[in-house]
């Protein structure tokens, strides 16, 4: 039961953080792409990004949403982190400038909390996985193949 409770949590925290950092982009685009071309490493491929990004946001979302797409929302959501996290850490440690492409309130964080931002939802999505597929074993494994998940 409790273990439902979290997995339930981390699906619906990470579905409101795609959702909302892919709105804020979506909402301010032509900001977003100006950032996006300042960026040292990404700015020569800004335009493709500025599309992709909260594309795969919206998708990872969505398939958080769904009860038969948990799965792979989760390992969605974890490669974006891990990507974010990698990019982060590269600005941090390598980048003379540090435009930042974030939108709504994640704009405000410095780049170090950022990257502890990004790790804190890296590991619920890392969570997340092992929660869900923790539940499935449980479930083949008790002989309620015929009930539906819970």
């Amino acid at each position: 039961m409790k273990s439902s409770f979290v997995l339930s949590f981390i699906r619906y925290a990470l579905c409101f953080l795609f959702l909302y950092t892919s709105f804020n982009k979506l909402m301010a685009f032509d900001y977003y792409l100006y950032d996006l071309k300042r960026s040292p490493l990404l700015g020569n491929y800004a335009t493709i990004i500025a599309i992709l990004v909260p594309g795969a946001e919206l998708l990872v979302a969505a398939l958080l949403l769904l009860e038969k797409t948990i799965r792979g929302g989760l390992l969605g959501s974890l490669g974006l982190m891990v990507l974010f996290t990698i990019y982060v850490g590269y600005v941090l440690l390598y980048a003379a400038t540090r435009p930042c492409t974030c939108g709504g309130i994640i704009r405000n964080l410095t780049w170090p909390q950022h990257f502890v931002f990004n790790i804190c939802f890296l590991l619920l999505s890392i969570l997340g996985l092992y929660l869900q597929r923790r539940s499935l074993a449980t479930y083949f494994h008790t002989g309620d193949a015929e009930k539906p998940l819970e």
